[in-house]
């Protein structure tokens, strides 16, 4: 057969197959304010889409299928949040908590134990099921825990918890 005569996809109908973005394991322990978080990341990408559906451009369906594949991810994942309100006056670290350490120099830092969904390391909100989450989730005032930042280990004291 003539390939003259086979009808292919037009540019625009062409939208490569995107791979869904995978779910952690783990529990989804989210404080109120990442739920609340996550809500809105829903309703932007849900206009968003209502907005791409009405433009006339080439990337459009691409555009629409990459917002509805992260629309799915993140309706999914409120499906499964597991909301902790993190105490008032906590004695011990655990999730929503803020823990202040302190390094032999006096350098201080400070993690806030989150959900996987709320993490941003410059703000210092650490996931609650990385190592260093892990180490820190039960210690109190006083504690030590060794801190690995590459090929080094940091001994680190828990100096103050924060609600």
């Amino acid at each position: 057969m003539n390939r003259a005569f086979v009808r292919e996809a037009d540019g625009d109908d062409v939208v490569e197959p995107l791979y869904e973005r995978q779910h952690s394991d783990l529990p989804n322990y989210i404080t109120p304010e990442g739920l609340l978080h996550l809500k809105n990341r829903i309703r932007v990408l849900e206009n968003n889409i209502a907005a791409l559906s009405k433009t006339d451009t080439l990337e459009k369906k691409s555009q629409i299928a990459r917002a509805q594949r992260d629309l799915r991810y993140l309706v999914e994942r409120v499906r499964r949040a597991q909301p902790v309100t993190p105490p008032a006056s906590p004695e011990k670290v655990q999730f929503g908590v803020t823990a202040v350490l302190e390094d032999e120099t006096g350098q201080s830092y400070s993690f806030t134990l989150v959900g996987e969904d709320e993490t941003d390391i410059d703000q210092g909100r650490i996931s609650w099921a990385t190592p260093i989450g892990k180490q820190l989730s039960g210690r109190v005032i006083g504690d030590h825990i060794a801190w690995s930042q590459g090929d080094k280990q940091i001994q680190l004291e828990l100096v103050d918890i924060l609600s």
